[in-house]
């Protein structure tokens, strides 16, 4: 079966390098969790969150059985702590795993082993830390694979399903992973007589499972999650200027090849040298010197197979061919071993000659806005005939997200999930580092953004960036209704809630917008007036050029450079 991502446009630009080489030895990623005599502060992998507040929690447990699990929920219940679960990396831009500073925080950091792989039922059985890398090698030891799978391995099992993440294919029952659950064993809050937690165990047959699949981490604590497999196979890629062809093969078919699309580690020198430059001719807005950073990184991307080798790491032509599970994802940068070495700590690397991944933390790497917009796909044609309509009006503006991914998603039974078939649109753009700070494109994206959402019933991935483009999307989905009833069930105080969810939900009064100065800047709001954008330095709250009901934080002098290209 085939599986396609469409790129449009010319020119490819992300966050992170797939061409250098790497040494052997490298700094292990930096740990979701930071924690001093004063409690622990829960990161994601930017560093940073979209309102630029700090995630904390006062206690913190490292359950590695289920009986720790189930006495840490227990405690918490009993003591009246709100709950969040974050794995040893957490990827999620939204603040799905931010507890109130009196909370607790479960790391699933070393609740991370594969339980069981049935040959004769082709399922795959794993606690909930266990990296998406270790499961897929694991099935794939038993001449099995996982149908459907992330881009990036270095992720967790539960968050992987409790998100929404996906791959791309409507083949089967499509390339959200959470689909292919068909067991869950979740802790949630009990009364006393329950010892204040219990487990629930789901299987195919129970209708909470179209819940718990994909609950956003609001249902309780996942202990174990089984996933269906099937026989192993192999992909066959090939890239052109136009989309990505990445068709099933058989295992018979000749390749051993891999993706490294995320990237090999890369010397913190290289790091910091790259993103110092990116900041610099984006704070000058240099086009020119965008559009060629840009088209320089592009070419020896394209020059290296956009991170597809056909042999170890060699790329030497179309098309790739190799096992599934070492061609649909990447994850090579966070599978370092950990090790013993005092120039890689929690909180810093100390040597600039060092390796780690081009996101860590860290180092000053650069910041990044990555948005999936979701469109049906009954409107795809025409949604996307509207952005180039904004791409047009000045296609310099878009230079530094000249390549756009497209990718399927299968509409869903999932209660979270989506109710129509739809193509996934995603827009990584350059964040500024310094806070009400404005980016010279800025009404570029917030006017796309906007209009997908808006005009064409789009809707976000749920890890991602968003903000108050979240607004009211849970309503799009299967069933939000009977999501909040088996929620009320497991969790009817709502204690593995933060306002994030209950906003998202439309719990109480709670909501995903904050209206104060600068907002929009850090899409925490839809701008109704200038001091919501940066007008002390020129940015204010216009209307959209093509979608007229969107608005947009625009810099003044911005008015003639559209005039000239029209």
């Amino acid at each position: 079966m085939n599986m396609m991502i469409f790129l449009l446009f010319i020119l490819c630009f992300t966050p992170v390098s797939i061409c250098t080489e790497a040494k052997v030895k490298a700094c292990p990623p930096a740990p979701s969790l930071q924690c001093t005599s004063d409690g622990c502060e829960i990161f994601n992998y930017q560093g940073i969150w979209e309102d630029r507040s700090i995630c904390k929690a006062t206690n913190v447990a490292w359950p590695t059985s289920e009986p720790q699990l189930l006495r840490a929920v227990a405690h918490a219940v009993q003591t009246n702590q709100k709950i969040k679960v974050v794995s040893r990396h957490a990827h999620s831009l939204s603040k799905l795993v931010c507890v109130d500073s009196e909370g607790l925080i479960i790391s699933t950091q070393n609740y991370d082993s594969v339980i069981e792989v049935n040959r004769k039922a082709m399922t795959i059985t794993v606690q909930s830390g266990t990296m998406m890398s270790d499961v897929i090698e694991a099935a794939a030891k038993q001449g099995l694979a996982l149908p459907a799978m992330t881009y990036i391995s270095g992720v967790s099992a539960a968050g992987v399903i409790s998100t929404g993440a996906h791959g791309s294919s409507f083949a089967g029952k499509g390339s959200g992973v959470y689909e292919y659950v068909v067991g869950m064993r979740i802790v949630v809050p009990g009364s006393p007589f329950d010892g204040y937690a219990k487990i629930i165990t789901l299987t195919e047959a129970d209708e909470d499972l179209k819940a718990a699949r994909l609950a956003l981490g609001t249902l309780g604590a996942i202990s174990e999650i089984t996933f269906s497999l099937r026989p192993m196979f192999k992909r066959s890629v090939s890239v052109s200027a136009i989309f990505v062809a990445n068709d099933r093969v058989s295992v018979d078919v000749a390749g051993d090849g891999s993706n490294s699309i995320l990237g090999t580690p890369t010397t913190v020198a290289d790091i910091e040298t790259r993103a110092y430059l990116l900041d610099s001719v984006q704070a000058k807005a240099d086009v020119v010197a965008i559009c060629n950073l840009v088209g320089n990184r592009t070419l020896r991307s394209a020059a290296n197979g956009y991170g597809f080798l056909n042999h170890e790491k060699v790329f030497t032509g179309y098309p790739v061919v190799g096992f599934n599970y070492r061609m649909q994802t990447s994850g090579e940068c966070e599978q370092v071993p950990g090790q013993k070495d005092e120039r890689c700590t929690p909180t810093q690397i100390l040597d600039k000659n060092e390796t780690t991944c081009s996101w860590d933390r860290r180092v000053h790497t650069s910041l990044y806005f990555d948005v999936e917009l979701r469109v049906p796909l009954s409107r795809f044609r025409e949604a996307m005939k509207d952005v180039k309509k904004i791409r047009d009006l000045n296609p310099e503006r878009m230079c530094d997200q000249t390549i756009i991914s497209l990718r399927s998603i299968k509409k869903s039974e999932a209660y979270l999930g989506p109710t129509e078939d739809l193509v996934t649109m995603e827009l990584i753009t350059y964040r500024p580092r310094e806070a009400g700070t404005p980016k010279w494109n800025e009404d570029v994206f917030e006017e796309i953004e906007q209009m997908v959402i808006e005009k064409y019933g789009g809707g976000l991935h749920w890890g991602k960036s968003g903000g108050y483009l979240f607004g009211g999307l849970a309503k799009r989905t299967v069933s939000l209704e009977g999501f909040l009833k088996v929620k009320e069930r497991f969790d009817p105080d709502g204690v593995f809630s933060n306002d994030w969810t209950d906003g998202l939900f439309g719990i109480g009064d709670k909501g995903v917008e904050e209206l104060r100065d600068g907002c929009a800047l850090d899409k925490l709001c839809k701008c109704r007036e200038d001091s919501h954008c940066a007008p002390e330095k020129g940015f204010l709250c216009k209307e959209g050029r093509v979608w007229e009901y969107a608005r947009v934080c625009r810099k003044n002098n911005m008015e003639s450079w559209f005039l000239t290209s029209e």
